[in-house]
């Protein structure tokens, strides 16, 4: 599994604190790490065209964009725009605005989505949604959101990106979940996950890819065989500094290059 390697990337909204204050630095560690590919999170602050610029100049694949939720209702154009700077075409809906969390907001974004699929997918885009743990908690039409969303819809499919966390927290067998979403799930979330913790307590329950009890090498494993294109490690918060956690994840996967 000589590629796994060009696979792996860094999820930015792990490094937020990081990169609104000097983002050459953190995608120079990245580099340094040994990271070929990020998924970019939003500016912080920062102009697009010279996040664009930093990184073009340590040579980053970009393995998708997460948006904003009200963007995809009222700034399409801006959308594209953005994505068209970062030669990304494959772009999520970061989660469900909290307003929308009810029958009529998942009716409306699922439209929404629909609607940019339809628009944009001639052109190469790819449209899909990013899930929090309440996306499989919450029902619609006897399915849980993430799966109501995702299900064709005039032969129009919204692409998946399962975060392992999320789906554990949530109560999800990974790798069951994992199986409704095969050919349809470019990106995954990697995060891992230690119980005994409450439910609200992430910076407990969250560890390093690889150090907790979410079998990682079962998921590759059953992306190399359903077209996974990217391994996204995403660290919302770390005990021993951020640039170490990531470290710890990419290390975890490499070594698993041998094993798949």
């Amino acid at each position: 599994m000589a590629e796994l390697r060009k696979k792996i990337a860094a999820q930015l909204y792990s490094l937020r604190q990081e990169f609104e204050a000097n983002p050459e630095n953190v995608l120079r560690t990245l580099k340094e790490i040994g990271f070929e590919a990020i998924q970019v999170d939003g500016m912080r602050g920062h102009d697009p065209f010279e996040i664009a610029r930093l990184i073009k100049k340590y040579d980053f694949k970009i393995a998708g964009m997460h948006i904003k939720h009200d963007r995809f209702m009222d700034d399409l154009e801006g959308i594209v725009q953005e994505c068209d700077l970062f030669d990304c075409r494959t772009i999520y809906d970061k989660y469900i605005d909290d307003e929308d969390q009810n029958e009529a907001g998942y009716r409306k974004t699922k439209k929404a989505l629909v609607q940019a699929a339809q628009t944009l997918s001639g052109q190469g885009y790819r449209i899909g949604l990013h899930n929090p743990e309440y996306d499989y908690l919450n029902q619609i039409d006897g399915r849980n959101v993430m799966a109501f969303i995702t299900d064709l819809e005039d032969n129009i499919g919204i692409y998946a990106e399962p975060d392992t966390y999320w789906m554990t927290l949530a109560g999800e067998d990974v790798m069951s979940a994992l199986e409704k979403y095969s050919g349809r799930a470019p990106i995954l979330h990697l995060k891992d996950y230690l119980s005994g913790f409450d439910k609200e307590d992430m910076v407990n329950s969250l560890t390093e890819v690889g150090y907790g009890e979410v079998d990682m090498k079962a998921v590759v494993a059953w992306g190399e065989k359903n077209g996974v294109e990217y391994y996204c490690i995403e660290q919302d918060y770390s005990k021993i500094g951020m640039f170490e956690s990531m470290k710890k994840g990419f290390d975890y996967l490499i070594s698993l290059e041998s094993e798949i």
